[in-house]
């Protein structure tokens, strides 16, 4: 089976089971201490105008943002995803739900549609990283801004793992063979994570070779650690300008 369409069973089939009734907004807390809570934390600051979340999963982020931009979008390479997007939104006007490839199909908008665009724990699940990056930037309006958040795989966790001679698998036990419930084992190698990243690599990766022209990178987590040494001690967070 392609690459791509393997991805898309894995999504639907993971993902079936969930209740679009069970949907929660994403705190908005002004120390976040996890990744979802550290998207709508940047993605609400300086807010205007459209917002893009490309693998918008649940749209939990999208319910948290509702007040802060005029428009949304919001794709999803999952028809599971996408079903269970477009029955939270049927009564939103302000969002519009897309079932969306980005590595097929492109996004079909035109140049400089958007002022903010997200991938939340998407980019290590995409084949073409730099294709996919240089896509989104695009769309996005001149100072336009990407945010990205993705497992670190330098963490410190993660490099006594490596010291010990264990492959530090980002989303699964086991070196990527076995779920957190400790008794499945996966569909696909450590939850489909194709590729790793850095702080520093996320960084070169869209300013060298996807267009950015600045980034900013913040940490978060339970410890004050987490933010003055974030390299070390949080999955990274990226904000990337057009």
């Amino acid at each position: 089976m392609p690459t791509l369409a393997r991805l898309s069973q894995h999504y639907d089939a993971k993902y079936k089971a969930a209740d679009f009734k069970n949907v929660k907004a994403v705190p908005l807390v002004a120390s976040p201490r996890d990744r979802m809570q550290m998207a709508v934390y940047h993605a609400a600051r300086q807010a205007r105008g459209s917002y893009l979340e490309v693998g918008a999963g649940d749209g939990s982020t999208i319910l948290a943002l509702m007040e802060k931009y005029d428009r949304f979008v919001a794709t999803d390479l999952s028809e599971v995803r996408v079903r269970q997007m477009q029955l939270l939104f049927r009564a939103n006007s302000k969002v519009q739900v897309l079932e969306n490839n980005v590595e097929v199909d492109g996004l079909p908008f035109p140049e400089g549609e958007f002022d903010t665009a997200a991938m939340v724990d998407v980019i290590e699940h995409v084949v073409d990283p730099i294709g996919v990056l240089g896509e989104i930037h695009r769309v996005l309006k001149p100072e336009g801004r990407l945010i990205i958040l993705t497992p670190n795989i330098a963490k410190w966790t993660r490099r006594v793992k490596l010291l010990a001679g264990y492959f530090p698998s980002t989303a699964s036990l086991r070196e990527g063979l076995l779920h957190y419930d400790r008794s499945s084992p996966t569909d696909l190698l450590d939850e489909g994570h194709l590729h790793y990243f850095t702080f520093r690599s996320l960084t070169r990766l869209a300013l060298e070779r996807a267009g950015f022209s600045r980034s900013e990178t913040a940490g978060y987590g339970r410890w004050f650690i987490c933010r003055t040494w974030p390299e070390m001690f949080s999955d990274v967070c990226a904000i990337l300008y057009k």
